[in-house]
């Protein structure tokens, strides 16, 4: 039965102090009502502070009749941009800190759902603008904001204990055969899986063994009993044999994802069992994990600045096409 106190102990505010030595580096950012409400918000306003002046453009005849199908569109007030200038120095700030890249997420989710917002594909945030843009279009972000306790038996609530936090994390090019899944149960080590779940790699068929015996090893010294539960699921990354790095905490619960297991399968698991290990055995295609993020297809083709401020504009007006053909994994 998921309690509240199972999804606060997962958010990275609240273990990162105990296993700083083993994860990465991370640095912090209270985020105030007034940003929060921004995030919430439907429309794409972004602050002024963080986008370069526009460019005088050449007028011409098609400019002229493009500007009258605009004033058509643009039928409601314009919006008062927001302004953040404290929050953006801080994470400009952190940013720096970190070696000028990080990888971000609020208490729980990285908005993993919304890398079409940067121009790259990657998440990998370089200043206060891609941070923004990444929050901004998360449906992630916006679980942790309305339902990160929705399936707790002891009642729920949107804030969490001390508030919502953004998280800015050293990057680090992490190489999908290194990443794992840990299920612990009653403090004993269930099963290990392939993170990337829809993905052959063949380098992790071959290495089973000794990844098995790695995850054990990691869980053995740095983890088994000292996450304040006793069931709980653990995202590690294994940079190089005998070389396990802790990623993440996510309840032992259905709001996790199981991968390659079931949580039937997983439930009846003996804890005095030799864990079990599951990979990608074959080729066999697989669908993108986020593919029903779909994308509009004036995002495909955004390649600068004065794109940039298009896309917003024709986000606000709900004037974009879907996004049909287009591969999810190039995005």
């Amino acid at each position: 039965m998921l309690r509240r106190c199972n999804i606060e102990n997962c958010a990275i505010p609240v273990w990162y102090q105990h296993f700083r030595p083993i994860t990465f580096e991370t640095l912090f950012v209270h985020l105030t009502p007034d940003f929060l409400t921004y995030l919430q918000a439907d429309k794409v306003v972004l602050p002024a502070s963080l986008l370069p002046p526009q460019p005088p453009k050449q007028q011409t005849e098609s400019d002229s009749e493009e500007e009258e199908d605009d004033e058509e569109w643009d039928e409601a007030p314009t919006e008062a941009q927001p302004n953040f200038p404290d929050l953006e120095e801080l994470v400009r700030q952190a940013i720096d800190r970190l070696g000028g890249e990080v990888f971000i997420k609020l208490n729980w989710s990285a908005p993993k759902d919304a890398n079409w917002m940067l121009h790259d594909g990657i998440l990998c945030c370089r200043c206060p603008l891609d941070v923004i843009l990444l929050l901004k279009g998360s449906e992630f972000v916006q679980h942790d904001l309305h339902q990160a306790f929705i399936e707790c038996s002891d009642g729920q609530y949107e804030v969490p204990r001390g508030g919502f936090t953004l998280a800015l994390r050293r990057w680090e090019n992490l190489t999908p055969s290194g990443e794992f899944r840990l299920f612990v149960r009653n403090n004993s080590l269930l099963a290990v899986c392939q993170r990337h779940h829809r993905q052959y790699l063949p380098s992790v068929v071959q290495d089973r063994v000794n990844i098995l015996n790695d995850m054990q090893q990691f869980f053995f010294n740095y983890l088994q009993g000292r996450f304040p539960d006793p069931d709980y699921v653990v995202d590690v990354y294994r940079a190089a044999p005998h070389r396990v790095i802790l990623v993440d905490f996510n309840p032992f619960s259905r709001v996790t994802d199981p991968l390659l297991f079931t949580w039937s399968e997983l439930n009846t698991l003996a804890p005095d069992a030799a864990p079990s290990l599951k990979v990608v055995e074959d080729e066999g295609l697989k669908g993108h994990p986020y593919s029903e993020n779909r994308v509009p297809q004036e995002v495909v083709n955004v390649g600068n600045q004065q794109e940039i401020n298009d896309f917003v504009r024709l986000f606000n007006n709900g004037r974009f096409t879907q996004q049909g053909d287009t591969d999810d994994e190039d995005l």
